[in-house]
């Protein structure tokens, strides 16, 4: 085994760029897995976790040697499994089918019979394993009710997709089912990652044993495709004691690697591969290319060298794994039984439109759905029989949505009230204030400009009557009372701002207390040209820049003077943002802080601004010349404070951007910045300038 024992203790997957990798769809692969890294993160902020590791370690390795399977007659081990998909109402909510899906694709692999295993080297072929473990979608919950096994969290956090994920969406009881965390993109960019059954042994198991993995490589159908379909089998060997085949490290394709091991005497030593040579060889023999445990993209086979090694660790206590597939957990779990229908529910590809625009909706019921009815209050058609039907609304307004499903037998329905919302164009026009002095609730209804999408597990935006900038009242969340990272968005109707000249000026007052030195809250503020169709960042405080008051305040913050807010400024709305669809939304995220205050939010005419704040922003000294230009211009500006980060970005007249130039940190002074723009078309653009913390300032330029 050679150094397998103690690498064992670090790494349940793997960290690594694949050069520039497409499959056959030109889509760029990611790395299959991730955790070295925060195993060893773990590991160095839990020392005793580390040695309760190595010695869970050691007693798999012992059971493992000595491991003599009993004969099953060709049963096979069965592993309920639960799907927790952390989405944003994106294309990460994967479908149910795109799930069972998955589930087939791990069957295949696991049972060595999926379509490509015939083409396995031929070298190898008398080393293919039939592992004999069948993986089922839980049918009961942990609470005994009926599930697909498939749980829907909507959270902004599925674009950082971590260890977060299962705080979200907490774990099942993990002696009963394998957890799978699945989310839009993980944060450290692979394409999922766990852990080793030894490092999940103690209590840090408890709330963290399972799976997290990319939306686009889960199944072979959907967002994902048939080349990344095996990602979820790779997680599944190392979740079950499985090492690469070049040992317990994250770096393929090194010569050290031919001194390490996996732990498998039938899996040649290999420096491991990212490219799908299947007649390679590095150690002196010819690589098992193939093989799941490597990163080669081509995965075809386990041997009979690894399955022993998995089915020792699903008969070890080790874990819980002994625990999934004992008959009694199995009924509990209710996979030895027939799917019955139990439950109506639906999503859909989008809650908020403008009037016009289209919504798909997804039967997301269970289970053995035969027939269904759809209802839609206000949409085009009002009604339809298919699964997965596209309606049209017209007119704006709050709509429900209705489902009646049916198996033959029995039936279930389910309606959602004000489920869709319809925009209508220009529903406030500029100059617009807002101090929510009216509003006594965030609903969106009646003629209340601003609402919220209810988060039902933390605190979300609410008027206050507590404290304000001016008058009685102001908008906040009470970050104080969120436990772990929660996201809570506040969004506008549309405003109206095609008769603006060049650019409109958005302004508000927000006041914040950091708790302590590990808060680490962030206030963003986003702009939509299209209804909300899409959105554009306009500004980001975060961290050390984000509190209003110098000193951490331990309890629930409330200002109580008008010098414990600030204000911010964002005059970079350009022309591609000047319709009767604009929208504002203001993002916060709670991270262990406290509260956060909005009030006096002023959208206007950047024309129309007064002569005083006009006066402000001349005195930053931004200046771009000449105008017009040919080939380069000149930008000159200056930096207060002895340190600001400057960027330069140079946008076109649809927003895109076009050019950009991080200058890094700048001392106090004034800055002359030459910049070529040959390669720029003819027109008009708009560079802006940000520093520091600072509002961004603009100027318009135009290329000869």
């Amino acid at each position: 085994m050679k150094n397998w024992f103690l690498a064992g203790l670090l790494v349940g997957a793997c960290s690594l760029a694949i050069g520039q990798s497409f499959d056959n769809d030109d889509y760029q692969l990611h790395v299959k897995c991730h955790t070295y890294e925060m195993q060893e993160a773990f590991f160095q902020a839990n020392p005793t976790a580390k040695e309760q590791a190595a010695s869970f370690a050691a007693q798999l390795e012992a059971f493992t040697r000595n491991f003599s399977e009993t004969d099953r007659d060709g049963d096979p081990y069965i592993i309920p499994v639960v799907f927790h998909i952390v989405h944003n109402n994106g294309i990460e909510n994967i479908s149910n089918a795109q799930v069972e899906d998955c589930i087939r694709v791990m069957n295949e692999d696991f049972s060595a019979s999926n379509p490509t295993i015939n083409s396995v080297n031929d070298a190898f072929q008398d080393l293919i394993a039939d592992v004999g473990v069948e993986f089922r979608l839980a049918q009961r919950d942990p609470d005994g009710n009926c599930t697909n096994g498939i749980i829907r969290t909507v959270s902004g956090l599925t674009s950082e997709g971590g260890e977060n994920l299962k705080a979200i969406s907490p774990i099942w009881d993990r002696s009963s089912y394998m957890n799978v965390w699945v989310c839009g993109t993980i944060a450290s960019g692979a394409a999922g990652y766990t852990y080793y059954p030894s490092s999940l042994a103690g209590s840090f198991g408890l709330t963290n044993d399972g799976i997290v993995v990319r939306n686009d490589y889960v199944g072979s159908i959907g967002t994902s495709s048939p080349q990344r379909s095996h990602v979820l089998t790779h997680e599944v060997g190392h979740w079950i004691n499985l090492a690469h085949l070049w040992g317990s490290t994250n770096q393929p394709e090194e010569e050290s690697n031919c001194d390490s091991d996996d732990g498998v005497t039938d899996t040649p030593n290999t420096i491991g591969w990212t490219t799908c040579n299947i007649n390679g060889e590095s150690c002196g023999s010819l690589d098992n290319v193939e093989n799941f445990m490597e990163y080669a993209y081509c995965s075809k086979m386990f041997t009979e060298g690894q399955k022993v090694r998995m089915i020792a660790a699903l008969n070890s206590s080790v874990a819980s794994r002994s625990s999934l597939w004992q008959e009694e957990n199995l009924i509990a779990t209710g996979v030895l039984d027939e799917p019955i229908l139990c439950r109506a529910d639906f999503s859909s590809s989008e809650r908020d439109i403008c009037a016009g625009e289209s919504i798909t909706f997804q039967d997301m019921s269970y289970n053995s759905v035969l027939s269904r009815t759809w209802i839609f209050e206000g949409g085009t058609p009002p009604a339809s029989y298919e699964e997965n039907p596209t309606v049209t609304y017209e007119q704006p307004g709050l709509y429900s949505v209705g489902l009646l499903v049916s198996d033959g037998n029995s039936s279930d329905t389910e309606v959602k009230t004000s489920f869709v919302r319809v925009l209508g164009q220009g529903f406030s026009s500029i100059p617009f204030t807002e101090g929510f002095e009216n509003p006594t609730a965030l609903d969106g209804q009646s003629d209340n400009v601003w609402y919220i999408e209810e988060n039902p597990d933390g605190a979300d935006w609410e008027v206050t009557s507590q404290t304000s900038y001016n008058g009685d009242r102001s908008a906040m969340v009470r970050g104080f009372l969120n436990d772990g990272l929660m996201d809570a968005n506040l969004y506008s109707q549309t405003f109206d701002l095609s008769e603006v000249s060049n650019n409109a000026v958005l302004t508000f007052k927000y006041a914040y207390a950091r708790r302590n030195s590990g808060s680490n809250d962030r206030l963003r503020v986003w702009i939509s040209r299209n209804c909300g169709d899409f959105w554009s960042l306009r500004k980001t405080i975060q961290g050390d820049d984000l509190p209003t008051v110098s000193e951490d305040v331990n309890i629930e913050f409330v200002p109580t003077s008008q010098s414990e807010w600030e204000e911010v400024s964002i005059n970079n709305i350009v022309s591609v943002f000047l319709n009767p669809e604009f929208r504002v939304r203001f993002d916060f995220r709670s991270s262990n802080g406290n509260n956060v205050y909005i009030d006096d939010i002023n959208l206007e005419d950047a024309a129309f601004v007064t002569d005083v704040e006009v006066a402000a922003e001349n005195s930053s000294g931004l200046s771009v010349y000449p105008v017009p230009a040919a080939n380069e211009i000149r930008v000159e500006f200056s930096t207060e404070g002895l340190s600001e980060n400057a960027t330069i970005t140079i946008y076109d007249l649809t927003g895109r951007v076009v050019d950009n130039l991080n200058l890094g940190v700048l001392p106090s002074g004034v800055h002359l910045v030459e910049r070529s723009i040959s390669s720029l078309a003819a027109g008009v653009y708009l560079l802006s300038l940000q520093t520091g913390t600072n509002a961004a300032m603009s100027r318009r330029i135009v290329k000869q």
